[in-house]
């Protein structure tokens, strides 16, 4: 016990050093005071709940691709990125972007300045609908009211919260064709007729379901599902002159290869051979693409650094379709062009304009090919997804 006194008070220690231990004993003890005073304090229950907390919150409008069009978000649905929401109210107005998970942020606070909403009152939240797409939830303008509320988070809030946007694009089945066709389209109790334009385009304005296609100049009438997307048909689905069973038809989801980040699609997956296709996470990049383009699960593949890519197989097999986009809103309405190739001979192509809002699914059937490219008008990265072959 005299040695460990001797040693407190200093002991045989010399001035200098014994100095720097009474220093470091002085800042422990300090220390120590400090953190069971802090352990005290975070766990104290709050007893005043009337003065001001002096913070501020974000307050958000969350946007979701309606997939169902049912109005309500549900497990189908998907999360929007990159849509534009405007508020106006008491004193001023502002504007936000839904992020990466579907929230369009506003800060309020009852006492800081610097935020968008700050004011009691009544605030409109509209969402900037694009074009082509619909609000599914009947909202797309609501009002609030914000109270000043001393002791919330940001002693203010909404009564009640803004709620939801679902949206959806518009459903049609567009295509291209060099023959100047008349086509029929019958579903869903309503048939309608079209001539291509003198470009050779065609559109029909649809609701999702079964349609059957048909023309004088088509070897037979053809089916296509409307689900979620528009549906882009190629010169070749119209001219198919046979079916062909699915029974060997695969789909390509992504989804099955990792569980995070981003991947160079080796060659094998699926049984084909992959060049300069890259895989990942819908959150791995920031670009409103990468999210909207996710037609299932939460994986995608795009064309590394927007340059062309490639699928192929020694053994000819047939390219049946997939769903398709561009990655940023930098890009909107970027030309994506679609080659199938038997050797060294083209067979197929198809042109077609991509949005970052949200895929839509081409119906290829590009039979018999050795070789698929996908390359960009002006290299930027498009994304796909659940793409559909049959390896004969």
């Amino acid at each position: 016990m005299s040695h460990s006194l001797a040693v407190l008070g200093g002991g045989n220690w010399p001035p200098r050093r014994r100095g720097v231990f009474v220093a470091w004993l002085s800042v422990t003890a300090a220390v120590c005071i400090h953190s069971n005073t802090y352990a005290e304090d975070a766990y104290a229950v709050r007893t005043v709940w009337n003065e001001y907390t002096e913070s501020d919150l974000n307050i958000s409008v969350f946007v979701f691709r309606d997939a169902n069009r049912n109005g309500t978000y549900d497990l189908e649905d998907h999360p929007m990125s990159g849509i534009v929401v405007d508020s106006g109210g008491v004193g001023q107005t502002a504007s936000a972007v839904s992020n990466a998970s579907g929230f369009a942020n506003f800060s309020m606070s009852g006492t800081e300045r610097d935020v968008e909403i700050k004011n009691e009152g009544t605030y409109r939240f509209n969402v900037d609908v694009p074009p082509h797409w619909s609000v599914t939830t009947g909202n797309e303008t609501q009002t609030t009211r914000f109270e000043v509320f001393p002791g919330s988070p940001a002693d203010m809030v909404a009564l009640p919260a803004p709620s939801l946007v679902g949206l959806a694009p518009d459903l049609h089945i567009e295509g291209h064709t060099t023959k100047p066709f008349t086509l029929s389209v019958t579903g869903a109790g309503a048939l309608q007729q079209a001539v291509c334009d003198e470009g050779g385009n065609f559109m029909f304005p649809v609701e999702p379901g079964d349609w059957e296609i048909s023309s004088p100049d088509m070897p037979r009438p053809r089916q296509i599902a409307v689900v979620a997307t528009p549906v882009r048909i190629t010169q070749s689905w119209l001219l198919q002159e046979e079916s062909v069973g699915d029974l060997s038809r695969i789909e390509v989801t992504f989804d099955d290869l990792q569980s995070e980040g981003v991947l160079k699609i080796p060659s094998g997956y699926a049984g084909l051979r992959w060049t300069n296709f890259v895989m990942t996470h819908q959150k791995f990049y920031d670009p409103e693409g990468y999210r909207n383009g996710v037609l299932s699960g939460e994986f995608l593949a795009y064309n590394g650094s927007g340059h062309p890519a490639d699928v192929s197989r020694e053994k000819p097999f047939d390219f049946l379709g997939g769903y398709f986009g561009v990655s940023t809103l930098r890009a909107e309405g970027e030309t994506l062009i679609i080659t199938g190739w038997k050797g060294d001979q083209e067979t197929h192509r198809e042109n077609l304009a991509l949005s970052a809002l949200g895929p839509v699914y081409v119906a290829a059937d590009f039979r018999g090919i050795t070789r698929l490219n996908f390359r960009t008008a002006h290299y930027w990265q498009f994304t796909s997804d659940n793409l559909s072959f049959r390896l004969n």
